[in-house]
């Protein structure tokens, strides 16, 4: 397995934060004292952890139940990827896993059909080849940062986003990505098994990975699922400005 990169900070009963594809947990780096031990951690391929041969889900869920057997059961939070992911320890492990909160997840995105027409597909070639050129070059974080803020011009972003994505992507092994595009990533995604946990989904409302048509179908299969869709928010909903005092406020409430 491979060596995983793992950070711990404040007090109290730990709840973990699994990062998305291409991410790390430099992403979350910027939450304030929730009252509870914080555990993030870097997926293989990902930041500071070792670069594994395999990237598909189950590779993920092992990654992040290794470290939930070490702090217990606890809540866990995760975005995209890492919401996926969440949602299959809930369903595998329902003992580890005492409740769950989803941040724009593509729980149907492995299906063939649907990522057939995943409009993220192409901004992760772009990723993919910014991440090989920032790596051949040496690429500092500051000067890869600045380019991602250009491309933000209303400044929506918060600015601590540009450099926890650049530092992610100046650290991937884009293998990951490679997994993700030819679709085999999340292929194992299971929406049909029960999710017993009490499990929250903050959906983005612009280009969602979990568009109200997802959510119509998790709603027949999953009723108790709670989703919140996020008015005037993309993807990466935490790192939004104009977003983040309620992604907090969302924690603490379910946490």
């Amino acid at each position: 397995m491979a060596a995983l990169h793992v950070e711990r900070s404040g007090c109290g009963e730990p709840f973990l934060l699994l990062h998305g594809a291409a991410g790390s947990s430099d992403t979350y780096g910027w939450l304030p004292d929730l009252g509870r031990a914080v555990v993030r951690i870097d997926f293989r391929g990902h930041g500071r952890s070792d670069r594994a041969d395999s990237y598909l889900l189950g590779d993920y869920a092992e990654d992040a139940l290794s470290v939930l057997r070490e702090i217990g059961p606890a809540p866990v939070v995760g975005h995209s990827l890492g919401g996926v992911v969440a949602w299959t320890l809930a369903q595998r492990v329902p003992e580890q896993v005492t409740a769950i909160v989803l941040e724009d997840p593509p729980l149907y995105m492995g299906e063939p059909a649907e990522h057939a027409r995943n409009p993220a597909i192409p901004h992760f070639g772009r990723l993919r080849e910014a991440a090989l050129r920032w790596q051949a070059d040496g690429t500092p974080v500051e000067k890869a940062a600045a380019v991602l803020a250009a491309g933000d011009p209303d400044r929506r972003m918060a600015e601590d986003a540009h450099a926890a994505r650049a530092f992610a992507l100046l650290h991937l092994d884009v293998g990951v990505i490679d997994a993700i595009a030819d679709g085999t990533a999340l292929a194992a995604t299971d929406v049909a098994a029960p999710v017993r946990a009490p499990a929250l989904i903050l959906a983005a409302s612009l280009q969602p990975a979990f568009p109200p048509e997802h959510e119509e179908r998790l709603a027949r299969t999953h009723p108790a699922v709670v989703v919140r869709r996020v008015p005037d928010a993309a993807h990466v909903i935490h790192d939004h400005r104009a977003h983040r005092e309620e992604y907090v406020r969302t924690l603490v409430e379910r946490l």
